[in-house]
């Protein structure tokens, strides 16, 4: 019960599309006693690499490399001792000091970090010359909601908001699936572009874990739209036999000057699980019995 009154003050919170979070989030987005760690993420022969996810180790905070790989994040005094993990699809991930990265760090030449290819294994889905059928999994929480799951924490800076996401549970089960199109309801848009990743992730505990998308899915958003938008997935030739999650990532956006309203519909009650991360490399946390406009539509066998 306690759980259940939890998610209902989050996402109660987030139909507030313009009020503030307030308590510790406000107070942690405000510290006055902040340093800054800038840079730029690149291959090992110089080539920038963009949209990496780089943060604080477990912690919400967090942002994205534009596209010419360079960043800037903002650190407290007491998060020095703590480790900076930047990642990419497709590449060795690195967890640094973050005390060391500040002090080889100048006002005249910022941070330079190298990130090295990795071998990416997919796993096997074994899959019969039975007959397919089409299915829909997940939520349908449309445009028409008082619930509203916000991309953005208006205290930060808007560049700490990128690399939030939102995702939901889907129960697949053993049977083969192949992926077809993601759906999802934008109920406020106040950016001329949006750009978006998708993420598909083993479970764990209940939870996301491993992601296991195979290379970088982009989506972008132009003028503002809102609504239903579908991205289409058929290119990536993903299967799956067992439960997983989906999510979006925020990514980018124009302008890059300020937060806007930025919504995905949610419903209560729902009728599945829905999760956020609240930073690039933060934990993920879950709401139960709360709906989201997020959908998947793939292909199993009969």
């Amino acid at each position: 019960m306690r759980h259940f009154l939890n998610a209902f003050a989050s996402v109660f919170l987030l139909a507030m599309v313009c009020a503030p979070f307030t308590g510790q989030a406000a107070s942690r987005y405000q510290h006055p006693e902040k340093e800054l760690l800038s840079g730029k993420v690149i291959t090992g022969s110089g080539q920038a690499i963009a949209y990496v996810s780089i943060g604080i180790l477990d912690e919400a905070v967090g942002t994205v490399s534009d596209e010419a790989g360079r960043f800037s994040l903002s650190v407290t005094a007491a998060q020095r001792t703590k480790k900076l993990r930047i990642s990419a699809i497709g590449y060795e991930a690195q967890e640094l000091n973050i005390e060391a990265l500040l002090k080889g760090q100048t006002a005249q030449n910022g941070l330079l970090i190298t990130l090295t290819p990795a071998s990416v294994q997919l796993a096997e889905v074994k899959v019969g010359n039975r007959k397919w059928k089409n299915k829909t999994v997940g939520g349908h929480a449309g445009p028409i909601t008082i619930f509203h799951h916000n991309f953005g924490v208006f205290q930060r800076p808007i560049e700490e908001n990128l690399g939030r996401e939102l995702g939901i549970l889907i129960n697949n089960g053993p049977t083969p699936s192949f992926l077809s199109k993601l759906n999802f309801c934008l109920t406020s848009n106040k950016y001329d572009q949006l750009k978006f990743r998708v993420k598909i992730y083993t479970l764990q505990d209940g939870k996301p874990a491993q992601n296991i998308t195979p290379t970088n899915i982009l989506y972008t958003v132009k003028n503002q739209k809102k609504g239903w938008l579908q991205i289409d997935l058929e290119p990536y030739g993903m299967y799956v036999d067992q439960d997983f999650a989906i999510a979006l990532e925020w990514i980018d956006c124009t302008p890059r000057t300020q937060n806007n309203s930025l919504t995905i519909a949610a419903s209560m009650p729902g009728f599945h699980t829905s999760f956020y991360k609240d930073a690039s490399q933060a934990k993920w946390d879950k709401w139960s019995a709360v709906g989201m406009g997020m959908n998947v539509e793939v292909q199993r066998e009969d």
